[in-house]
Formats: structure tokens, sequence, C-alpha cells
């Protein structure tokens, strides 16, 4: 080993980016591919003077005397690993940091917070890139050229750190983003206003989360005290600490415990799987996850705290911070009440100048809410002392005192404080058992709503029905449902959003979305039912959001699904509680009508038990069962691996759908009658079902259905008995018809991958699938883009690139799992578990091999066929010969009763290899042979050449 440079030395880290897919994917070879990139790393550091402390696994640590000649080297090692002819496409990528530093000399090596510095800064980068710290960018010359990154923080270190890319010439240039702390993931909102004050809590709380047995913390407190805003600060800051995110969780608008923890996961990205209850699909997922959970507003959903319990037992890294009016009283809660902003003592305000009233937090807050509202406005010696009063009558509660600030345009603190005093004086003597600060805030708000109009008070009243708020058209159709008041409208909730009464934000597509507090939406509630207007308003707010479901269900028809479901999702309170009224008033027809038209989106967003339970409950209500009702529920049975009485259904809703007679019904019951035949293997028949939805959906326009029917068409070329050559020319033939219909065209790109690949066209299969399944990422068919793996496994597995399958096929499993998508997931594991088992990775394709009989359900024959086929093998390597042989032979009958051919012979292939680890060559052969035999039929002339090599290796029969 060279000698250690001393004083100031630049530090090189590399390491190479997703290592461990590169190994699962070339398998003995990786070996081959290690050596050849260290033999590549050095030669460019050596040349370059470079002195090796370290090289474990895919990693370097390299020390320069020079920054330059360590520049140099980077430089020249990332050409080189470009340059290189990497070997079936196993392209190695290392990403590289160089830091410049001090670093202390121990036993022959260097250690201190330089090294650690240096490998923070490597881990941000890339593959392919070359990251710099401050220190080193500043000592190169101008031989080398280097982007600004700007400031970063990086894990275990403090503060921002200046970083930078250095340019490599004849290699892109562009990145994704770093990965430093604040990529980390989080969906906390952007903070629009700084926190006042609140220093003395924030340092408590934070020292409270960093305790080890402080894994619950509840911040308690009234309404109004800024529960809220102080937990999200909290939240913010704890972002470094947390590897995998910190998350907030709004239950304000659940009513319902039982949905805190749907609305957990839904913030969280998951969703249902069959067969498993959501609270232990929340917990899988947490258990071994470094999260912070921001759970705000539960008061009134306290009856699921034994959940929240619950998820801390199982997921031990999981930290949980809630706000509420009351504690949970659990076991592990911390309680921390939090106090009211600080104020000044009424019996010194003489003795206080502005500028000494201003150091308190309340009246910090007062200042700058009123300078919000109007530039001009200051603190005087004029109007401090009534500012001061203002925030100590309103005991420092952070929205009341927002809500008086927001007055000062039109009402001068003086002015302000002797109303102020009147709404108090008018609303003592409440409740007793109601929180002093409570009543206060309450008199706060009615004070505001005093000052509105009368054309706004109705307005803001109205509002209350809406939970998590509304757009536009929403509030003119409850509102204003005579169309009379037109822009004055509009003028009214503009003028709620400046009274700090409504606020406004914008919706995924842009539009506006209006919504209260909650603290102030309970007040209006009061309002409305004190008037005697609620029920009506409720009634007038289910038949709104029941039309909306309606309206958005014709366009999602032939418009943008995507875009038309993102705008349900905004809506989801307002849905469920038009669902909840319709449940409480029994009104049978409005639950019905709720439902049939939103079983689409339930089906594709994986509402699967929220969506059966709505429907069936409306149909028994009713005692009808109409035909768009029985489609949707067939479809969310399916989802929910419930498909007992799925085919006595769809017949029955394909008679009702007969009945009406228009396309649209008529092409979509017949697809889903092709759906429940491909689910029991009867392709054949399914193809009869898809054709004639064809014909509807073409007849009426309905592109969404004549894109599923070609696409289930295309699909069963690849299944069914189809030859593979003919198979081609379908898609071809669908292809060309597609015209400007990009889904169609994307669905044969992906299903004629499959079927070239067959006919041993595996470059041109592979290009297929890619530009396939980006079409159907680009047309946000996010599912059917990740369930594009099946094809995928074919393609690569005819191929004979069994890694290539796993890693896509992994891939598809995590993003189904995350969509919570799970009519495909069964599929995709046992999938999995047959390329991993040709990995030789046995153990994990048994886990696999459970997984998929865990998820399947019992008519679902492709993945019953599957996970028998996949374990059968892997048992008899196991020698449990007699295990196997039963799981083969039950595959082989399960398949023998459907036309799913190219199945047939796969499973029969299968049988042929448990036998023949048994020793039993005869029957091995005879079963070899009958493989070979559908796969001839089946033009799959890959696989055909398989069975027939198995076939010559077991004797000398002549093959079929």
């Amino acid at each position: 080993m060279h000698e250690l440079p001393t004083g100031t030395v630049t530090l090189l880290f590399t390491d190479i980016e997703g290592s461990t897919r590169l190994l699962q994917r070339a398998g003995d070879a990786y070996a081959t591919l290690l050596d050849e990139h260290r033999r590549v790393l050095r030669r460019a550091f050596s040349g370059h003077h470079g002195v090796e402390i370290d090289a474990q696994g895919d990693a370097f640590f390299v020390a320069f005397a020079s920054a330059q000649d360590a520049a140099a080297a980077a430089i020249e090692a990332q050409q080189a690993l470009a340059r290189e002819a990497w070997p079936d496409d196993n392209e190695i990528r290392v990403r590289i940091g160089l830091h410049t530093g001090e670093p202390t000399t121990a036993s022959g090596r260097f250690v201190g917070l330089a090294v650690h510095q240096g490998a923070r800064v490597m881990a941000a980068g890339h593959g392919g890139q070359v990251l710099l710290s401050e220190s080193t960018r500043a000592l190169l010359d101008d031989r080398f050229q280097v982007r600004d990154l700007g400031e970063h923080r990086l894990k275990d270190l403090s503060g921002p750190h200046h970083l930078y890319q250095l340019q490599v010439e004849g290699l892109p240039a562009d990145f994704p983003p770093l990965k430093t702390l604040e990529n980390r993931p989080t969906n906390l909102p952007v903070l629009a206003n700084a926190l006042i004050g609140r220093t003395r809590e924030l340092e408590e709380t934070q020292a409270l989360l960093a305790r080890d047995d402080v894994r619950l913390l509840t911040l308690t407190g009234a309404g109004g005290t800024g529960k809220t805003r102080f937990a999200l600060q909290v939240a913010a800051e704890q972002l470094e600490r947390f590897d995998n995110g910190v998350f907030f969780v709004s239950l304000a608008p659940v009513r319902d415990w039982e949905l805190v923890v749907p609305t957990i996961a839904q913030t969280l990205g998951l969703r249902e799987q069959p067969g498993e209850m959501l609270l232990e699909t929340l917990t899988g997922y947490l258990r071994d996850k470094q999260s912070l959970l921001l759970l705000d507003n539960l008061e009134q959903v306290v009856p699921a705290a034994p959940q929240i319990g619950g998820l801390l037992a199982a997921a031990p890294e999981l930290n949980v911070l809630v706000t509420s009016r009351t504690p949970l009283r659990l076991s592990s809660e911390r309680t921390y009440p939090l106090p009211p902003l600080g104020l000044p003592d009424p019996e010194h305000l003489v003795d206080l100048d502005a500028t000494a009233l201003a150091e308190y937090e309340s009246v910090r807050l007062f200042l700058e809410r009123a300078q919000a509202a109007t530039s001009d406005f200051a603190l005087t010696d004029a109007n401090v002392r009534a500012v001061a009063e203002i925030c100590i009558r309103l005991d420092g509660l952070p929205l009341a005192i927002e809500l008086a600030a927001a007055r000062v345009r039109a009402l001068p603190p003086p002015a302000l404080l002797r109303r102020l005093d009147q709404r108090f004086g008018l609303l003592t003597g409440g409740a007793r058992d109601v929180d002093e600060r409570q009543r206060t805030l309450r008199a706060t708000v009615e004070w505001s709503y005093e000052l509105l109009l009368d054309s706004e008070k109705a307005l803001f009243a109205e509002l209350a029905t809406f939970i998590g708020g509304c757009r536009l058209e929403a509030a003119e159709a409850l509102c204003d449902p005579s169309a009379e008041l037109g822009l004055e409208l509009l003028g009214g909730l503009e003028s709620l959003v400046e009274k700090s009464l409504l606020l406004q934000r914008a919706d995924p597509d842009g539009e506006p979305r209006f919504w209260m507090l909650e603290t102030i939406r309970e007040f209006a509630l009061e309002v409305l039912a004190g008037s005697g207007g609620l029920a009506d308003a409720r009634a007038s707010h289910a038949a709104y959001f029941r039309s909306l479901a309606e309206k958005i269900d014709f366009e999602s028809r032939t418009g943008d699904q995507a875009s038309l479901y993102a705008q349900l999702d905004a809506e989801s309170g307002n849905l469920r509680a038009a669902l909840e009224w319709a449940r409480e008033t029994e009104d049978g027809e409005l639950l019905l009508g709720l439902a049939a038209h939103l079983c689409g989106f339930w089906a594709a967003r994986g509402y699967v038990a929220e969506g059966r339970s709505a429907l069936e409950d409306a149909l028994a209500l009713t005692g009808k069962r109409p035909a768009r009702a029985m489609l949707g529920l067939c479809v969310l049975r399916i989802l929910s691996g419930n498909t007992d009485t799925v085919l006595r259904d769809a017949q029955e809703a394909l008679e009702a759908c007969e009945q009406l007679g228009d396309d649209y019904s008529l092409a979509q019951a017949w697809n889903l009658v092709g759906r429940v035949d491909s689910v029991f293997g009867a392709m054949k028949k399914g193809e009869r079902a898809w054709r004639q939805a064809l014909s509807y959906a073409e007849r009426g326009g309905y592109a969404a259905e004549r894109a599923e029917s070609v696409a289930w068409l295309m699909i069963s070329a690849i299944f069914g008995p189809l030859p593979a050559d003919e198979g081609v020319g379908l898609c071809k033939q669908f292809h060309e018809a597609a015209g400007d219909d990009t889904t169609i065209r994307a669905w044969c790109q992906v299903e004629r991958s499959v079927l070239e690949a067959m006919q041993g066209n595996f470059e041109l299969a592979k290009e297929l699938l890619a530009e396939g399944t980006r079409s159907l990422g680009e047309l946000g068919l996010n599912v059917y883009a990740a369930n594009s793996a099946q094809e995928a496994f074919f393609v690569q597995m005819l191929a004979g690139d069994p890694a290539a399958a796993a890693e896509i096929l992994r891939e598809s499993y995590d993003a189904l799992k995350q969509m919570g998508e799970r009519s495909f997931l069964s599929t995709i594991a046992a999938l999995l578990a047959h390329a991993l088992y040709a990995l030789g990775e046995y153990d994990e394709a048994e886990a696999f091999s459970r997984a998929s009989q865990d998820a399947a359900a019992r008519d679902d024959v492709f993945s019953q066929v599957l996970w028998r086929s996949a374990l059968a093998k892997i048992r008899a390597r196991a020698g449990e010969l007699d295990r196997a042989e039963t799981l083969a032979r039950e595959a082989v009958r399960i398949v023998e009763g459907t036309d799913l051919l190219n199945a047939q012979a796969d499973t029969l292939l299968d049988l042929s290899e448990v036998l023949m680890l048994a020793d039993r060559r005869e029957e091995a052969l005879a079963a070899a042979q009958e493989s070979a035999s559908r796969f001839r039929q089946k033009a799959n002339l890959p696989s055909l050449e398989r069975a027939l090599t198995v076939v010559n290796e077991l004797g000398p029969a002549t093959a079929p």
C-alpha cells in the first residue's frame, strides 16, 4: 500500500448504482462484471496518483494529494466505464463523490468527519454522476467544468452543504434530483406563513419525540389553539430523522372511526387486498418503515385509538404525532397540552410601549396577519394597547387572533376592541362544561359571522354542508340553484376568503376549492341547523353529488378518465357524506344512484369493500337489481376475490342490459361476461363475448369499451388456442384499424410482443413491449402498465432471461400492491415464483408461490395452475417428490378443463420435470411429448424447442 497523503487531502468515494438488481440480473456473471469494473477504476485512479484506502464489495475509497488529480481520475473513470462493452446489457453505472478536508489518520487509515462527509456526498448522487463538495470545487482550475446544484442537507450532517456536479465530456449531464434529505418522501404541505413564536413548545416537543420511550405524542387543546399549524412545524423538523418519510393525514372530514385506517392507507397510497383486512395491509407496510405519521383532528374518531396502538406495537420504527382536543388514553401515549400564545400582563399594559408589547407572541401574530390584510398597518403607541387587549380577550388563541386581525381594513383596533367587548358580553353564561377557550373562540367566530352581510351569512351557513370543501360549480348548485346570484356568488366566496371564514386552494387540475377550518365549519353547521335548513341542505348536497357521480361516469366513457377520477378523489369526503345521508334516510334510490355511478371509480381506485358495501346496501334497500348496479357489483366481487356467484350475477346483468338495449350497457355487459369466462379459463367462449361487446362499442362510439374489448381479444390470442402466427396477424389488423386511438395501439404493441416472442423475434418483441408499456403509462392506465409484467415474463423467459423477467415482475408486484389493484396480483406473484425458480432462488420462489396461493380467487384458473406448478418444482427439488407430483398433477387437471393452450403445455412440461426428478423417465417423456405437441399447436417455437430438448434427453421416442 502506498503512503497516505498528508495535510489537505481530496477523498474519492464510489459505488455501483443498483448493484443488487445487477447481481440478480447477471447471476453467476456478476463476479466477472465486478472484477472488470475494479480493473477499470483502479487504472484510472492509479494513473492520477490515487492511493486506494479501501475496496469492499462494489465500493472504492481513494485518497489524492491534489484535488485536480482526483477530479481528473473521476472523469477518466466515468469515461472508461462508458466505453466498456458490458455483456448482455449489464451496464455498470458508478456514482462518485469528492470531498476535500484534513482527515485524521488512525492505524494506517483515514477516519473522522471528512471521511464521513465524503461518503455522504457520494451517496447523494446517481450512476454516471460525479459530485463535489464546496471545498473540492474551490481547488479546481479552469480545466474543469462544474454545475452548481445548490445547498442540500446530507444525512447525519448538520446544516446545508453546497454541492456541485463535475461535467464529464461526452457523457450525459442531466440526472434526477439528488438523494438528499429534502428529497425524502413526504406530503407535508408547503407552509405559507412562518410559525409565530412557540419556541419553547417546539424545543419541548422535539425533545419528547427524540426519546425512545415516546413514540405516540398527542398535542391536546381546544379548537383554535393552532394545533395543526404547530404540528406541521414539528413534523417538518423531523424529516431528517425518518428515512421512510413524514406523512400528514387529515382526519377532519372523517366522522366514522372505522374510516381512520382507510384514510391513513389512502394517504400512503395503499389499497385493499382480497382476503386481507386493510388494517393488516397497513400494518405490514409500516412494519419495517422508519416513518412519522401526523394524524390531524382525531378527537371525533377517538374509538380508532386502539388501532393506532396496534400499529405502534407492530411497527417498532413508527412514530405517531396526533392533534386532538382530548387524549387518546393509550398506555403508550404522552400528551402535550398546547398552551395559548404568550400574552402580556393586563395589569401592566400601561407600563409597556409598542416595542415591548411586540415581543409577545400573540401581538406579533396579530401584527403579521393585520399587515397581510393591509400592508400599511403598523403598531403605534396609539393602537398597541388595543391590540394587546384584543389578544388577551381572545385568550391568545391563534385562530381567533387571525380572524380579528383580518378585519383591520374596516375596523381599527380600538373599534375592533369595542365590538369584541359586545360579543363577549352577549355570549357569557354558556354551558359550564365547555372549555372557556372554546367559548371564547365560539364568540370570536360568531362575531365574525355577525359582521357579514345577510347574503354572506346565508352562503356561509350553506357551505358548511360540504366536507373537505367544494369547487365553484358545487357552490353554485347548492347556494344558487336558480342562478340568480351569478357573479355575486363568486364575490361572496371571495369575501368569505378575505374574512378568514373560508380558505382557498387549487385542486390537481388547477380549479379552485373553497373550504373551511373544521372549527368554523362546526359553527356554520350550528347556524344552518338553527335555521331549520340543515336537512334540506344535506338532501340537496347528496343530490348534487349523485348528479356529479353520474356526470363523471358518463364523461369517463369517452373522456379523460384519469383526470375525471382525480376529481372524484378530491370529493371523497362529500361522496361519503352523500352515501351516509342516503343510509340515514334509508333513501335506497339515492344510494343506488350514487353507488351505480361510482362503481367504476371504486374498482379503478381499489375501494373494493366500500364499494361492495354501498352497492349491496342499495340493492337491499330498493329490492331492485338494475343492470348498471349488477355490472359494478360483479366487477367489485371479482376484484375482492369472491367469485362464488359472479357467473350467475354476470348473466343476470347481461339479461338486464339486453332489456335496456343501449349500446354502452351491452358493450359493458359482454365485456364483463368475457372477463368472467376468462377467469374460468374459457378463452374461446370469452372471445365470442368480447366480439359481441366490440360490435356494440364500435356502433355506439364508446372508445373505452372498444379498447377493453380489443385488449381482451388480444390477450386471448396469447393464452387461448389461436396459433401465435395468426395472433400476430390479428394484432396487426387491430393496430391498423385503431387509427388515432392510442389506447388500442398501445394494447396491440403489448400483446403482440408475446406473440412475436413465441415466433422467436425477441428483439422486436422487447421493442414492442417497451413502447406499449410506456404508452399505457402515459395514458394514465397505471394498473395495466404495471400488469404488462405478465407479458414481459413471457417475452423475457422465451428469450432465456429469467433475471430480467424477475426484475420486472418485482417492480410490478410492488406497484400493484401500492395501487391497491389486486385482481392481477396473484398471477404476478406466481409468475415471479417461476422466474425465481429458473434462477435457482428456491426459497424466495416458494414465498411468492405461497403469496399467489393466498391471494388467488378459488375460480381464478390461471393463478391456481401457476402457483401449483411452481410449488411442485420447488418441492421436487427439496426431495418431497410425492407432494410435488400431487401439485403438478393438480395443475394439469385444472388447466385441462380450459382452452389455455400455452398454459397446458407449460404445465405438462413442469410435470415432466417433476417426474424426471423422481427418476420416472417414461412418464416424464410422455408428459414432455404431449407438451411439445401443444406448443406446436400454439406455434410457440422457443417453447417447442425447449420441450423437444427434454424429449431427446429422456429417450429415443419419436418426437411429435
